[in-house]
Order: C-alpha cells, then sequence, then structure tokens
C-alpha cells in the first residue's frame, strides 16, 4: 500500500467523526429545546378540542401530505403513515379487510394509534426522537388524525369500526401517473398482489381481472393508470357505500385552497385563526412553481401548479394512453373533455 492510500482512510475516519460528533451536538440541543418546550407543547395538546378522530385516505401521489398538513393544527395529535411498513409496525402495503368483517390485527393496532401508543409514528413536533418528552411523558391526547395512502383501502373500514370522519381524495388519473412516473415508484408489484387477493377481487375488482393480467408487470402509464383505477375504484365503492365519507377532488382544492380548507376546518370542528390562515398562505403559495423543483413529500408549493403539472410532463401520446385507460374505469371522475385540456395560466397573486 502506498503512502496515498494510506493516508485516504484516515482522512475518511476523522471526517467521519466529526461528523458524528455534529450530529450528536445537534441532537442534544434538540433534545433539550424539546424538553423546554414540553410544559407548553404538552398544555396544547391536552387543552385541544375533542372530536371524532380524522382519517385521510387516498391514493399514495393524491396530495394526502399537503391536505393533512393543511390540516395540522397546534394541538391535534396527527400520526403519519402507520401502515408503512417502513415505520416498522406493520407487515403490508394497501391491506384491505371487508367492512362486514373484523380483523384483529388491523383492530389491535389502530385502537393503539388511538391510545396514544406508537409514538414514533406521529408527525407533531418534538417526537423524532426516543428521549422527546412527549415520548416518554404522554400528554392526554384528545383529537387524533391518522393521513395514510397505503391504509386508504381501509378507509370504510376505519369509518364503520372506529367511526373516523374520513376523508377520502381523489386525484387526476394524469397527474398521479405523472407523478409515479418521475419518482420510479413501484406499478406492476401492486397490481400483482391484488390479482392474488380474493377478498379484494370478490368484493371490487373482479371485472378487471383481464386488465390487471395485462399490466401486472407493466411500469409505464398504462400500467400506472391501471393501479390508480384500482385503488379508486376501492375507494369510491366505499365512498358509495358510507355516506359519512367524505370526499374532495384534489384538483379543486388546489386551486380555491384558502376558502375550501376553511370551511373544511369548520366541518371537522378544528380551530381557525390568522395563525392557521398564515400557516395556509405558506404552505399553498410559497412554494416553487416548477413540480421538478419540489423535494418528494414537500408540501409547501404552489397549489395552482400542483393540479395540473401533468399537462407539461406528460406526452401528448402518453396523456391519451391514460384517458383511454381510465375510461375502463366506472368512477363517474374525470371523464369531462375539459378536464383533459390544457387551460389558460393563471396569473398568481404574492402573498405578502
Amino acid at each position: 500500500m502506498d503512502a496515498t492510500s494510506h493516508r485516504r482512510p484516515q482522512v475518511h475516519d476523522g471526517s467521519r467523526t466529526r461528523n458524528r460528533k455534529m450530529g450528536i451536538k445537534l441532537t442534544v440541543g434538540k433534545l433539550r429545546d424539546a424538553w423546554m418546550e414540553y410544559s407548553k407543547q404538552s398544555r396544547v395538546i391536552s387543552q385541544f378540542p375533542g372530536g371524532k378522530p380524522i382519517f385521510i385516505g387516498g391514493t399514495h401521489r393524491s396530495g394526502t401530505t399537503w391536505f393533512a398538513k393543511m390540516l395540522a393544527e397546534p394541538g391535534l395529535w396527527y400520526i403519519h403513515e402507520p401502515y408503512n411498513p417502513n415505520k416498522g409496525f406493520w407487515h403490508e402495503e394497501f391491506s384491505y379487510t371487508s367492512i362486514n368483517e373484523r380483523s384483529s390485527e388491523i383492530d389491535r393496532y389502530m385502537t393503539g394509534l388511538l391510545r396514544g401508543r406508537y409514538r414514533s409514528t406521529s408527525l407533531n413536533a418534538n417526537t423524532d426522537h426516543a428521549l422527546m418528552p412527549l415520548r416518554l411523558l404522554r400528554p392526554t391526547i384528545r383529537r387524533v388524525m391518522v393521513k395514510d395512502p397505503l391504509a386508504c383501502l381501509l378507509s370504510g373500514y376505519f369509518t364503520k369500526h372506529f367511526d373516523f370522519r374520513t376523508i377520502v381524495l381523489f386525484r387526476h388519473p394524469a397527474g398521479f401517473v405523472s407523478s409515479v412516473l418521475r419518482l420510479g415508484w413501484p406499478i406492476g408489484k401492486f397490481i400483482r398482489s391484488f390479482l392474488n387477493r380474493s377478498d379484494l377481487l370478490d368484493d371490487h375488482l373482479a371485472p378487471f381481472r383481464s386488465l390487471m393480467v395485462k399490466h401486472q408487470d407493466g411500469q409505464d402509464a398504462a400500467a400506472a393508470t391501471v393501479l390508480h383505477g384500482l385503488l379508486n375504484t376501492v375507494m369510491w365503492n366505499q365512498v358509495r357505500q358510507n355516506s359519512a365519507i367524505t370526499w374532495y377532488q384534489f384538483e379543486d382544492l388546489c386551486r380555491q385552497p384558502i376558502e375550501s380548507f376553511r370551511e373544511i376546518h369548520a366541518t371537522l370542528g378544528l380551530p381557525y385563526d390568522d395563525s392557521t390562515l398564515q400557516r395556509h398562505e405558506s404552505l399553498c403559495f410559497q412554494g416553487p412553481s416548477r413540480p421538478d423543483a419540489y423535494h418528494t413529500h414537500a408540501v409547501a408549493r404552489r397549489s395552482s401548479a400542483m393540479a395540473d403539472s401533468w399537462k407539461q410532463q406528460l406526452s401528448s401520446d402518453q396523456q391519451r394512453m391514460i384517458r383511454n385507460v381510465w375510461d375502463e374505469f366506472e368512477i363517474p371522475l374525470y371523464h369531462d373533455a375539459m378536464e383533459w385540456t390544457c387551460r389558460p395560466p393563471k396569473l398568481e397573486t404574492s402573498v405578502v
């Protein structure tokens, strides 16, 4: 080994040591600040207006993170994607159980979430470390909000058996496809999974079996549209079967976010004041206008740009393909020709 190659590990090890020390200092500082803020934060949580738990469903890439952030008032206990296997508590994606049956496994886990267990799934401030006071001291939680696209097929189940105020988001199929393709997220593996679930097929998806078989190995726009159609078919059926589920189209919310969420807050019994308005304006008007500049899970975006971003990202051939596949599904959304045409650019007003 020559002198140059001998020195490289030393430089690397030194840099790694410095980064580790810096990380420890930052963690210690965050923990110190969290404990200093605990009394105030605990009081806000324990004094938050009570009410039924809120569940936000919708496919991935349908705006559920943005929607939840718009509702995430200080004091509301926000549980973020607890049924995502990456969190380490749940074992599969897109779980499903008929509303006429019960799953002891789903019930046990959701009951624990609503009682304040599994606090690492919370997206509230000062919960991202095991030594944070909200993880150790556990103040009384008055109201819970759960957001989870990977549990979207359980929207009806949660509504019936846990008395959730459930909200389901629907997004334009081209918007979903554009986003999934841009990020390179898996498609075919989910279609294959649905083909092997007899309960899903029997309850909702049997009419689309041939379409699923055709696209089960796909990773293109057509396969992504099939996946979107399957997920939304199940959710639309649940919306029709349960009047307690409220649904919105993502694009409508994007175009009038302030007015829409003022009304949604009132409907859900969530507090709304000047700080809420300022937070909403920040989340809707201060992000980048170009979709390719978004961080994958960013929520501060220009809402008007979010609604129609697919029109600049997909080719005309892709858009035609998506529309043709979408027409195979019996969901009475996004079939109007106007919803597939380019709109003139909307002039945006700066928010001070």
